[in-house]
């Protein structure tokens, strides 16, 4: 059973690491030496357990073999998973890249990012201080009355996505046209929302109307300096319950610039 878990994990994920290897298009020459690296493994594999059986077959003795060999292939598979770096942008990487993009002005490198992510970029580390950002909600989640959302409407009704901050969570509710820019442009502008409420100078409305327009004018910048370090963001991963809205008047005022890597 273990082995069929290992091999359908192994064909999910296989072609995803031979194209990271194969930067420039040789993804041909890069199977053929995995195939090649792959049946030399076995063969040696065989030969050492052959050879390890000849000098004991004892219960004993295999299973001490394999308490010391199992640790082995752990730590090399570990070291594989973090040697590949993946400039594929999910949600945990593209909150802290807009948290840098904030605070510096522009967008850094994988290399920069990695030692504030854990979990192979999966979740970002509790030091990182950052906002919980919740995706994909619906307007129940989001807003707690009808008058909220009307607030909110009048100002972002021609945008693909909405703000609302309660419980400590920026809530993000997509229309049923957004993309993937959307969600860039969403995450970015909730990152710089919540600063603005931090700061207590104004109020909610205000704030978003401000940090509406911020985020109108710094994300081509935005978008531009992912493509230049090599963001994969034509697609964006994130944790999504599917939920879409449409509401009334929406009408994109002008199209976002898109990223073609």
């Amino acid at each position: 059973m273990f082995e069929l878990i290992h091999e359908s994990i192994w064909v999910a994920s296989h072609m995803t690491f031979t194209k990271h290897f194969a930067p420039n298009g040789n993804i041909g020459d890069i199977v053929a030496k995995d195939d090649a690296q792959m049946s030399t493994a076995h063969l040696l594999g065989m030969l050492s357990g052959v050879g390890l059986i000849s000098v004991s077959h004892t219960p004993l003795f295999l299973f001490g073999v394999f308490a010391v060999l199992s640790p082995i292939n752990i730590w090399s598979t570990v070291k594989l998973l973090n040697a590949a770096d993946f400039e594929i942008l999910n949600q945990a990487k593209l909150t802290l890249l807009s948290r840098e993009f904030i605070n510096q002005g522009s967008v850094i490198g994988y290399d920069q990012l990695k030692n504030k992510e854990i979990g192979f970029g999966e979740w970002v580390k509790p030091s990182a201080h950052i906002v919980k950002i919740n995706l994909g909600a619906s307007a129940e989640q989001a807003y707690e009355n009808t008058d909220e959302i009307r607030d909110v409407l009048e100002i972002m009704k021609h945008e693909n996505y909405l703000l609302n901050y309660h419980d400590h969570t920026m809530w993000v509710s997509l229309h049923e046209d957004a993309t993937s820019n959307d969600v860039i442009r969403a995450i970015l502008h909730s990152m710089k929302l919540h600063d603005a409420l931090k700061d207590g100078s104004k109020g909610f409305l205000s704030c978003l109307q401000d940090t509406l327009e911020w985020s109108k004018e710094k994300y081509p910048k935005f978008v531009v300096e992912l493509d230049q370090k090599n963001w994969q963001s034509d697609i964006v991963y994130w944790n999504d319950s599917g939920v879409r809205l449409d509401w009334k008047n929406h009408i994109k005022e002008n199209d976002d610039p898109v990223i073609i890597n």
